[in-house]
């Protein structure tokens, strides 16, 4: 019972949180659904997963709202695939188709390796929008006193005539710590630094910072939520994003 009040004043904490600041926001921008992916791949590890990501009103009063479905399942204790689907609402548009995909997990390294490393492979089918082809790198350190640190590089290539030209590169990265009570705290960065072909400034590429935190509600199922802060003039203002997981064994 003392853990259920817990976790029940932890989202209610959550939500007063990301309404104050819902309230206060004003700009919409693309909504960033994507996470900081760990390196690691457990065998027999099965799981389903809702995001969604909120860009608060604007003077004009409309919003943008995205979400995402995924499915993994680990192959073996190397490989993992996931399959996603998506949808978003922006400004200019009612809630619509946004994408299909599916990625590949390949892990490099030992279950005892504390330096845990991978790749993965994705290709995503947009709507109205260049495909895209995409390889990233994932690092994961496991440290003491249960914190963890994780570091992604992520490359994208558009096909097609409308696609952006050369490369896209992004950086997301992590810092956590996982308490006594199962709840995980921490700090996340997503960078988004534009193509090869044109990386622009500071301030015309998207920086964003936010906390976090994440909880199991019950046997199999956690909770992930917390905003991210721009600190470029491209970002977003804010973003409040969600995440629903449910693990099978």
């Amino acid at each position: 019972m003392l853990r259920l009040t817990f976790l029940s004043t932890c989202i209610k904490m959550c939500l007063s949180i990301v309404g104050l600041l819902l309230l206060f926001s004003q700009t919409v921008q693309a909504q960033n659904t994507g996470g900081v992916f760990p390196a690691a791949v457990n065998e027999g590890t099965r799981a389903a997963q809702y995001r969604a990501a909120i860009d608060p009103d604007n003077a004009n009063d409309d919003f943008g709202f995205a979400q995402r479905l995924h499915y993994q399942e680990a192959i073996n204790d190397d490989f993992m695939w996931r399959i996603l689907g998506g949808s978003r609402k922006t400004e200019n548009s009612d809630i619509e188709f946004d994408f299909v995909g599916a990625e590949l997990f390949w892990e490099f390294s030992e279950n005892i390796d504390t330096h845990k490393q991978g790749v993965r492979f994705d290709v995503t089918f947009r709507n109205q929008r260049s495909d895209r082809l995409g390889f990233n790198w994932i690092h994961q350190w496991n440290l003491p006193d249960n914190w963890h640190t994780r570091f992604v590089v992520l490359t994208g290539y558009e096909t097609g005539g409308s696609g952006a030209d050369g490369i896209n590169i992004q950086t997301r990265s992590r810092v956590a710590k996982k308490l006594e009570n199962n709840l995980t705290i921490g700090l996340e960065n997503y960078s988004n630094y534009g193509t090869t072909d044109s990386f622009g400034s500071f301030n015309d590429q998207s920086h964003t910072i936010g906390p976090f935190v994440s909880f199991p509600l019950r046997k199999g199922t956690s909770i992930f939520g917390g905003p991210l802060f721009g600190v470029s003039r491209s970002a977003p203002d804010l973003e409040a994003r969600l995440w629903i997981t449910q693990s099978f064994k």
